[in-house]
């Protein structure tokens, strides 16, 4: 096997949650009286580099701590309406059972990331699963990740990023991981041919004849 380890961005890579991202975002703005209302098309444009981001892009307009609150409340509760990919559960399972350790580092708060996997990957054995911690930068920042990596005694030569966007190949060349990009993702496609990623997929499948 050429890997040992893969780490996983979610929104886009593994679950489509553009739905309830859009839904949560109206819910949000509608709730504070803000006059915009978003398409998923729309919204598709606002995610990846985190929440904050996205939520002003929404607003248009800086926001309070408050407001913020309300909008993650109702990410967290959306967030059900989100599907697995076709073929991801199945191909995580293989991984899994070929003794490829599995991990998820995402720019989705922690606190939604962590009930909407349980949800809809719960039969998973992911080694970590890590959302934004509002302690440290969004991706492509990887100073969490590296951290992750030592603590479980990764080795970055022998690891593998999947995303679907020009952040992850970012966050993956940042951690010196070798990168995969899923193109039925969020991800812009101009962006991604210019950042030149090591493999590049259109059915997440695929992902067995790389890593095993």
């Amino acid at each position: 096997m050429k890997f040992d380890f893969v780490v996983f961005d979610l929104d886009g890579t593994l679950i489509n949650t553009l739905e309830g991202i859009t839904v949560s975002v109206n819910h949000a703005l509608k709730a504070l009286n803000v006059p915009y209302q978003y398409e998923e098309n729309e919204v598709k444009t606002f995610i990846g580099r985190g929440a904050r981001r996205l939520f002003r892009l929404a607003m248009k307009r800086d926001f309070s701590e408050e407001e913020y609150k309300l909008y993650l409340k109702y990410y967290k509760e959306d967030q059900i309406v989100s599907s697995v990919y076709e073929g991801v559960e199945e191909t995580l399972k293989t991984l899994e059972e070929n003794g490829i350790k599995l991990l998820i580092y995402s720019n989705k708060p922690n606190e939604v990331s962590q009930p909407l996997i349980k949800a809809k990957l719960g039969n998973i054995n992911f080694l970590h699963i890590q959302g934004q911690d509002p302690r440290y930068p969004p991706k492509p920042d990887v100073t969490l990740l590296l951290k992750l990596l030592k603590k479980y005694n990764l080795i970055d030569k022998k690891g593998l990023y999947v995303g679907d966007s020009i952040v992850d190949i970012e966050t993956a060349k940042n951690a010196n991981l070798e990168n995969c990009i899923l193109t039925y993702g969020y991800g812009d496609k101009k962006e991604i041919e210019e950042g030149s990623p090591t493999y590049k997929i259109n059915k997440f499948e695929d992902l067995i004849k790389i890593v095993l």
